[in-house]
């Protein structure tokens, strides 16, 4: 588990190290530091403030207090730009002479003035970000409900459906797949950790790797594609603060991380070993395992300045994890011996500069490759996936109220699978699949109070032998100083999964359409939202049976559809030393895909989400509590002793969770003490039911309650820092 806290309130600096695993961090050499506070005439800060040096890409934004620091490399007279939509733009001259400056500033109020377009990091006044949910990195490694998990974290956000035994995010409707995760502007191929029956996948990647992440939960940048319901858009930290060198020690695993900073470039690497073995000696499981879950990750970050305004970096990311369960045939009445090797590497590498005065470049380039090798009572299954992208973004803002975005990319699967039973003949799936795409947006502001964005993108699959192109627009109206209203239309498409294209390669791409309604309020460090959308499915993949292997089974016969309302509220004014945020989501979806008889609402989804997540630091002792609830409504299943074409639901999912930090020095050395349990009433959560595929000789199909891995869930460790508080 790896984990990660930062600067908190009332601590002038004060700061928090990793939660869970991975932490980065630098050592400073030949900077300038800028920071300070934004605030209002009334001395209240103001939250998600851009600040940004004119004429370059480097900046950053205020947190929850309007604070704000930023490293530069950059020498000489400068002008800092501070700009938040409905104050006015302010602009601050600075020296920058490789030392620190301290500013305080107060931004006066605009009334019914929408601010200039500003770029900054690939983020637009009309872009993600404003219909987006973002969370910090302080958010991620506090949630009392992911465990260091950044995208379990997401379940907490509004759209968002519990997924229970499934983990990974399932958002508006959409399964696993229809949401994307990007890396430094790169589509990740393999995002989640491989799955065992009736256990969670996890994210690969810490939060603490990144500086920040945008969770767009529909209506997204036609920038990105291959994601029928969302993104989720993380970016690695561009420059570490400080060397750094700490040891995280837990039950089950130990994670050692540290970072070396020079003049122009930096060096970080992390490397985690988890072996659940001692957890589950202690705490009782629902699985039998034969092997408990062990794992190995490394991940190596570089970091390198070119010229004044370049720079470029690489990523690297490598795990192993293994285990093996006993698992109940409903079929045979005996257990199924079922082990899971799987090796995965992802690297990404990233450059962002400028050309000439006025275009931003943005390129990268990845690779990933992924082998599962899954044996079930002698039967072997490997899988071997493969993908390598490249991508070019340029940007030019041509005025005040027009700026532009174009580029394209190459991106190419590789997929095979070997299936060798114990006897009998073995088979061989595979496919090779290119994918060109170009986009190209425009933000334009057109009025005053109005600001749009207009973009398309067009995609070539050869494989499927399909050229298609997708619209989307978006238009913000600013109804006060505080609150805009959006509307929002896109078309989106996905390939199917590989499974599927293994086996029928002529499969069509899968579409969606999203329309969005959107209400922000944002004032005094307090946010509401309400959001309305309707999505409309169609060439969605059925199938005639889930182990069907003939490509004539296989078709884009499918379609579905979701609408419903998402409501966020988040405060860290109303309690001293406090910030919570509520997230409810009301969902209504059906869909006709898979080998589904007849149409109607997909298994993983609730009706009612319901999340409740209250943080709080505490002065003396020095600790922070943060408390988290889940509720969910019950989830659909059809039970064939009832009826096949009834749909039965679940009993509710309640989770009440709570994590504790305490901060204290052990021999001197800065040092973090966390404990986190999850479902402390002890509620049995049922996800749903399996049933045997045949009635036994009485005419009933023998059935068994789908349950979390543990009832209860826990975390015990401790982090040490060997060079002090580390910043975040």
């Amino acid at each position: 588990m790896r984990f990660a806290l930062k600067k908190i309130r009332s601590m002038t600096k004060t700061i928090i190290p990793i939660i869970l695993l991975f932490v980065q961090a630098g050592s400073l050499f030949c900077q300038t530091t800028i920071k300070g506070i934004i605030q209002t005439v009334k001395n209240q800060p103001v939250i998600g403030v851009n600040i940004y040096l004119k004429g370059t890409i480097e900046g950053t934004n205020s947190d929850e207090r309007g604070s704000f620091s930023l490293l530069t490399d950059l020498t000489g007279e400068m002008i800092m730009v501070v700009s938040c939509i409905g104050y006015k733009t302010h602009e601050e001259p600075v020296r920058l002479q490789n030392d620190t400056i301290e500013l305080n500033i107060i931004l006066a109020e605009n009334d019914i003035e929408l601010k200039e377009i500003v770029v900054y990091a690939g983020t637009f006044e009309a872009g993600d970000k404003k219909k987006s949910v973002v969370l910090n990195k302080l958010d991620m490694a506090t949630n009392p409900v992911g465990f260091g998990d950044a995208l379990s974290v997401m379940r907490t956000l509004p759209g968002t459906s519990n997924a229970g035994d499934e983990g990974g995010l399932f958002v508006r409707g959409g399964e696993q797949n229809e949401t994307k995760t990007i890396i430094d502007g790169l589509m990740v191929e393999s995002p989640y950790t491989a799955k065992m029956p009736g256990v969670p996948v996890r994210g690969r990647f810490s939060p603490m790797l990144f500086r920040g992440t945008v969770f767009s939960t529909g209506g997204y940048s036609a920038e990105y594609g291959q994601a029928l319901s969302s993104v989720l858009i993380m970016n690695s930290i561009d420059t570490p603060e400080k060397d750094e060198a700490g040891i995280s020690l837990f039950l089950s695993g130990a994670n050692f991380i540290g970072t070396k900073k020079w003049e122009k470039s930096s060096l970080s690497g992390s490397t985690q070993y988890i072996n659940m073995y001692p957890s589950y000696s202690i705490f009782n499981t629902n699985i039998k395992w034969d092997r408990e879950p062990e794992s190995f990750n490394q991940t190596i970050s570089y970091r390198q300045k070119t010229g004044k305004r370049g720079l470029i970096k690489i990523l690297a990311n490598y795990s192993l994890d293994n285990s093996s369960m006993y698992y109940y045939n409903l079929d045979t009445r005996m257990d199924d011996l079922i082990s899971l090797n799987n090796k995965d590497l992802f690297v990404v590498s990233s450059y962002k500069g400028t050309i000439g005065k006025d275009w931003i470049v943005n390129s990268g380039a990845s690779y990933s490759f992924d082998i599962e090798k899954v044996n079930m009572n002698e039967d072997n299954i490997e899988t071997a996936k493969q993908s390598y992208e490249l991508k070019l973004t340029l940007t030019k803002p041509v005025n005040k109220n027009l700026n532009i975005k174009f580029g394209g990319d190459l991106l190419n699967k590789d997929y095979s699978r070997d299936y060798v039973p114990l006897s009998g003949n073995s088979y061989e799936w595979k496919f090779n699949s290119p994918l060109i795409s170009a986009f190209i947006e425009s933000e334009i502001k057109i009025l005053k109070r109005i600001s749009t964005r207009i973009g398309g993108r067009a995609e070539s699959v050869p494989m499927s032998e399909e050229l298609y192109i997708s619209p989307r627009f978006s238009l913000a109206y600013k109804t006060s100083v505080n609150s805009q209203m959006s509307l929002g239309y896109g078309s989106f498409s996905e390939q199917p999964l590989s499974e599927y294209l293994s086996y029928n390669n002529k499969l069509k791409t899968e579409k969606s359409e999203h329309f969005i309604i959107n209400y922000q309020l944002t004032k005094e460090s307090r946010v509401f939202r309400i959001e309305a959308y309707y999505k409309n499915y169609d060439r969605l993949i059925k199938y005639d049976s889930l182990y069907a292997i003939e490509p004539e089974a296989y078709n884009n016969n499918g379609s579905g559809y979701a609408k419903g309302i998402d409501l966020f509220y988040r405060d860290s004014k109303t309690i001293k030393n406090g910030d919570f945020w509520i997230s409810y989501s009301l969902i209504d979806s059906r869909r006709n895909y898979r080998d589904y008889s007849f149409t109607h609402p997909p298994f993983f989804l609730a009706t009612h989400n319901v999340s409740l997540v209250y943080k709080h630091y505490i002065e003396r002792p020095e600790s922070y509590i943060s408390a988290g609830y889940e509720f969910s409504s019950g989830r659909p299943y059809i039970d064939p002793n009832i009826n096949l074409t009834e749909i039965q639901r679940t009993k509710s999912y309640n989770n009440l969770s709570l994590s504790i930090f305490h901060f204290t020095r052990i021999f001197g050395k800065f040092t973090m003490i966390y404990a986190q349990v999850s479902n402390i009433p002890g509620r049995e959560n049922i996800f749903g039911y399996r049933y045997a595929g045949h009635p036994d000789e009485s005419g009933v199909f023998e059935s068994a309650p789908v349950l979390p891995v543990s009832r209860r869930s826990y975390l015990i460790g401790l982090f040490v820092s060997f060079t002090g508080k580390p910043e975040m």
